[in-house]
């Protein structure tokens, strides 16, 4: 176990160097070209490791510029979680590669070592990034890390199970997973033909910023790693739970409350006012539900076995959005911004309440359809 450990703390300081390189050489040029009379070498070097805490979604604490920016930054980008993935998959592939692991046994071992190792490196090298201006403390740095290690390196290393799908739920969590990428894609989609529409408004928004070349550059892969939030943002507006873009505010089909926007090009892509059309999108939703009833019915000849089915799928749906919506939601850097992203909670309500309409039409409208035809047939005989 020892050696498994010694080969693991190598590959994660090695990937916890790759993934600091390249942001630290982004931060060195942006600081170099910022031209700042107060600073020094080392804030490239901290905002480094800033933007790797960031990348693992770890809340950060923030007082800067004499408490002119105070508050907590929460909203993070979902795309950055792709950084951490593949560092801890080139780190597996290497530990496996020279360990001829094979068993499913040593695969955990390999993934627990590697991620406990990984964990130890970023919260170690926080220590050294973290004081009064940011903070975010190690009890919680270690954990985050630690659970995102864990899964990408259970992704990594291909750990599901080989056996075929027997139990109701174990299909519903496969027919869920599906679901739930089909609900993000759709509201992905939406978000592209608002975004489209409303360009002007977010080359007006790219203007006013006026990040510089470098600057540019780091700020349009920010914006691409955010395109996964705004789509889940998409999906609440369209289901109808809405977007919330700071205290007091509140956007969906039928209401649009907000006084201003963050100078954020993507945010451009926001209507202007109510759309009460877009509400029957929700049909797309619905039409989700009665497929997923279809499936049941097709499947299981039990109606016992279906309900299960039904009732594993629609619970995991909601579990599955409960997270997205939380991921893409957070507190942006100040209190007036405490909350910006989809409304999380009330998310996965509504779309589990949809879902489970169109799958009750599906099961219910030829039930309710047989009994007119039986009651019309028996009132014919007895005439």
């Amino acid at each position: 176990m020892s050696s498994v450990l010694l080969g693991s703390l190598k590959q994660a300081v090695r990937s916890t160097t790759l993934i600091l390189l390249p942001l630290a050489f982004i931060s060195l040029v942006a600081w170099a070209t910022a031209g700042s009379s107060t600073g020094n070498t080392a804030d490239p070097l901290r905002a480094a490791i800033w933007f790797y805490l960031i990348a693992h979604h770890i809340p950060l604490e923030l007082s800067i510029s004499n408490n002119s920016i105070s508050g907590a930054l929460t909203f993070f980008p979902i795309g950055a979680l792709l950084i951490p993935f593949l560092a801890i998959k080139s780190a597996y592939a290497r530990l496996t590669e020279e360990r001829d692991v094979k068993t499913l046994r040593e695969k955990r071992a390999v993934v627990f070592s590697l991620a406990l190792t990984y964990s130890f490196c970023g919260t170690v090298l926080s220590l050294f990034a973290t004081g009064t201006t940011v903070k975010s403390p190690f009890y919680i740095v270690f954990p985050i890390l630690f659970l995102v290690a864990s899964v990408s390196g259970f992704l990594a290393s291909n750990l599901l199970p080989s056996h075929a799908i027997q139990l109701p739920w174990q299909r519903a969590l496969r027919i869920a997973w599906i679901a739930t990428i089909f609900l993000i894609g759709f509201g992905g989609l939406i978000f592209t033909l608002s975004l489209a529409w409303h360009f002007s408004t977010v080359v007006q928004l790219t203007r006013v910023i006026e990040p510089g070349v470098f600057g540019g550059l780091a700020f349009l892969a920010v914006q691409i790693l955010y395109l996964p939030n705004f789509a889940v943002a998409a999906l609440s507006y369209l289901a109808g739970s809405g977007v919330v873009i700071g205290s007091g505010s509140w956007l969906n089909p039928f209401v649009h409350r907000i006084d201003e926007i963050p100078a954020v090009p993507l945010l451009g892509a926001l209507p202007v006012r109510p759309h009460p059309y877009l509400a029957l999108l929700v049909v797309f939703v619905i039409a989700l539900g009665a497929l997923i009833a279809k499936y049941a019915q097709q499947t299981y000849s039990d109606p016992t076995e279906a309900k299960r089915f039904l009732a594993s799928t629609i619970g995991f749906i909601a579990f599955f959005m409960l997270m997205s919506a939380r991921a893409s939601s957070g507190e942006l850097l100040s209190s007036n911004l405490a909350s910006v992203g989809p409304q999380w909670w009330l998310l996965p309500i509504l779309l589990s309440a949809e879902i489970t309409l169109g799958a009750l039409l599906y099961i219910g409208i030829p039930l309710i359809a047989k009994k007119i035809q039986d009651s019309r047939s028996a009132d014919a005989k007895n005439l």
